[in-house]
């Protein structure tokens, strides 16, 4: 067990070193980042001010909202697309990738995890200090709300792990996911809470959009920072982690066997 897990870390930490090459690149997607982030603060301290049903979304608390979802983007959404299995299947490196003697499924995540790493680092930290200087800082008043934090921000960096892995292996049989990508990032920017809470949605929106993984990413941890939400909040989280192990593991001992028709 002590080797295969040396080799998952060792995949990680060349994955964060190769990020380090592109810090230059990077830095200008963080100005980006925080420009747009200005611009949805200002539009929601514009216009949670005059709605009852923002009450309990006032204008300081939206100036929050946004910032730790900004944040959050870089750790749970803005991940490698597909988390790079299309461009293996492309190439068809994915034979040999599968081949190795390493669960491919965790391999995949770990080294994704090293980019995680770095983007927490080198993207999350920064635009947080930008915000926290510009628009303050929420600090949890109850000790118990960090730990509740910490555990919603982990199920939601690894259930957006899970998505993308789930949209890579696809490729495996569409061989490309161009269309998924697309319906992937449809359905958070609706259903997220990324730009609006979804307790502000219509129904029946607001009910459909508790009932999928989307809300774990950004919805539920916004809630828990902002005190807003208890260990309740985690429930859905823990959930669809456990469900889209299950769907990862399954598809990955499909598209196993899908390869290997296809070569023999």
């Amino acid at each position: 067990m002590t080797r295969p897990m040396n080799a998952y870390l060792l995949f990680a930490a060349k994955a964060y070193r190769l990020r380090l090459q592109y810090r230059a690149a990077h830095l200008v997607n963080n100005i980006a980042s925080a420009i747009f982030g200005f611009m949805y603060m200002a539009i929601w301290q514009a216009a949670a001010g005059g709605s009852p049903a923002a009450d309990a979304y006032g204008g300081t608390t939206m100036v929050h909202w946004v910032a730790f979802n900004q944040v959050m983007l870089w750790a749970s959404v803005f991940l490698t697309r597909g988390l790079g299995i299309p461009e293996a299947v492309r190439t068809g490196v994915i034979g040999v990738e599968l081949l190795r003697p390493l669960d491919f499924h965790w391999l995949a995540l770990s080294r994704e995890m090293g980019n995680v790493v770095y983007s927490l680092l080198h993207r999350s930290l920064p635009l947080a200090i930008v915000f926290g200087l510009v628009a303050g800082v929420h600090v949890p008043q109850r000790p118990v709300t960090t730990v509740l934090l910490a555990g919603g921000v982990v199920l939601s960096i690894y259930i957006g792990l899970c998505l993308q892995y789930l949209i890579g292996i696809s490729s495996i049989w569409t061989t490309q996911i161009r269309a998924a990508n697309h319906l992937f990032f449809t359905l958070h920017t609706a259903f997220s809470g990324f730009l609006v809470p979804i307790d502000l949605l219509p129904r029946p929106f607001d009910t459909v959009a508790r009932f999928l993984p989307f809300a774990p990413l950004h919805h539920d941890p916004a809630r828990i920072y902002l005190e807003m939400a208890g260990v309740d909040a985690l429930l859905g989280p823990v959930v669809w982690a456990a469900v889209l192990t299950v769907l990862c593991r399954g598809l990955t001992v499909l598209a196993r066997r899908r390869l290997e028709v296809q070569g023999g």
